[in-house]
Formats: structure tokens, sequence, C-alpha cells
């Protein structure tokens, strides 16, 4: 692509609200968030449909530089280049991008109206729970889902068979000292508002902190190890290989 066609292409891609993306040998001056200088070399240009500017080196998954959404973008001849220059006002971010030769690009109205669902949440883990109760106990029967109290939402409150009423925590990573002071929150006020002692209270989560433990059990506490779901997981690190058969 030359440069006549990119400029014809930017032009047609700002005024329809158009993805852009080219390769191009760029030069790059950044003054905002910090002062920047990258010198030239083979990047990646994306204008997305909202304004947003990304320019992505050849390898790594982060933009080297980026100007959110709402700013203006303009595409100009300079010194016998091209100069793509962004402007956000509000955000006081300024980035230069000199282009040298334009290799291959395109412009293209995307549409896309779906939303990500995450998988695995903590939320997951509290209706896993309650589906299988025997991941807390034999004993253990679930009463409801985020039992609202005055400091905070119990994931899983249930009661066992010993007459207990039972606070369940779940964290989806590594618990630590933060989830075990939570739920001493939450079984202090479950004691406060239903008037008896008799309250248990579980962490659940895939590891936790020694330290995190260590306070757990001064409590009396207990942890059990549950791991979110993961349903879209491509395969289990318990399936075996075909060597081990």
């Amino acid at each position: 692509m030359d440069r006549g066609a990119f400029l014809e292409a930017f032009e047609k891609a700002k005024a329809a609200r158009e993805l852009l993306v080219v390769a191009c040998d760029c030069e790059i001056t950044y003054s905002g968030r910090a002062e920047a200088f990258l010198p030239r070399g083979e990047r990646l240009i994306v204008m997305k449909q909202d304004g947003v500017l990304l320019v992505h080196q050849p390898e790594n998954g982060n933009p080297i530089n980026y100007l959110k959404a709402g700013g203006d973008i303009t595409l100009e001849k300079y010194e016998g280049h091209l100069m793509l220059r962004g402007k956000h006002a509000a955000q006081k971010e300024f980035l230069d991008i000199e282009i040298f030769t334009v290799h291959d690009g395109f412009h293209r109205k995307l549409e896309d109206g779906g939303k990500q669902t995450l998988l695995g949440s903590e939320a997951d883990m509290s209706d896993s729970i309650r589906d299988n109760p025997s991941l807390i106990g034999p004993d253990f029967k679930p009463i409801s889902r985020e039992e609202q109290t005055a400091v905070g939402f119990v994931d899983v409150f249930g009661h066992d068979g010993q007459g207990n009423l039972v606070v369940i925590e779940c964290k989806r990573y590594t618990a630590g000292l933060d989830a075990v002071s939570q739920l001493h929150r939450y079984v202090e006020k479950v004691k406060q508002v239903k008037g008896t002692k008799n309250v248990k209270g579980i962490l659940a989560s895939p590891k936790i902190t020694g330290n995190a433990l260590e306070m757990l059990k001064s409590y009396g506490y207990d942890w059990r190890d549950v791991h979110p779901p993961k349903r879209h997981e491509r395969h289990a690190k318990s399936q075996k290989h075909l060597g081990e058969f």
C-alpha cells in the first residue's frame, strides 16, 4: 500500500468509524503519562472504531503505547513521510507516529455485540458447593448463597449434622490473611444476628498461604481444598499422556 492509498484508507475509516489496521515502518514519540521515544522499527498500528489507538511491536501481547477513546486522530503529510497524530486533550496525552513505509493495511466495520462471560469465578465455586455439598463435608447442608449480612455477602450459608451454622467464604485463587479476616467478620456477624455461638467458619480455595492457615486455625475455622469449575478448560492436568499408557 502506498502513502496515497493509506491516506485515503485512513480518511474513509475515520469518517465511517471503522477499524483500521496497518503494518508499517515508523518512529514514535509519546508525551502524557510519561515521556517516551521509540526509534524506527516495524510495528502494527490499530485505530479502533471508538477512537482507541494502539501500537504493537512484533512480539508480546500488550501494546507498546496507546491512547484511550475520546481523543482526536489525524494523518498528514510530513517531511516526505506521513505523520499520524493522536491527541487526547482531557488526558493531556499526545502520540506522534512518523510513518516511513506502509507495508500493508485494511479498514473494515466490525459488528460485535457479544459480552464475555467469566467462568470459574467465586460465584461458580458457590454454585458448585451448593450443588455438591460433599465438597465441604458429608453432613453439610447448604441453605442459601449470597446471604446478606451487615458486613457483606456470605458466599454459602448452611448447617452441619452437629447443629452448627456454617459460613463459607470462597476464593478462586490462593487465600491469604485478608480472606481469613473477611471470613471472621462474617462469622461474628452471623453469631450476632442469629443469637448463637454455634457458627463454624470454612474457607474454600485451591490453595492457602501458611500464615493464613495458622490464622484460620487460631479462630477455630477450617479450610477446604476446592477449585473453581473450569467448564471450558481444553484439557485436565490429570489427563494421561500417550506415554503413560
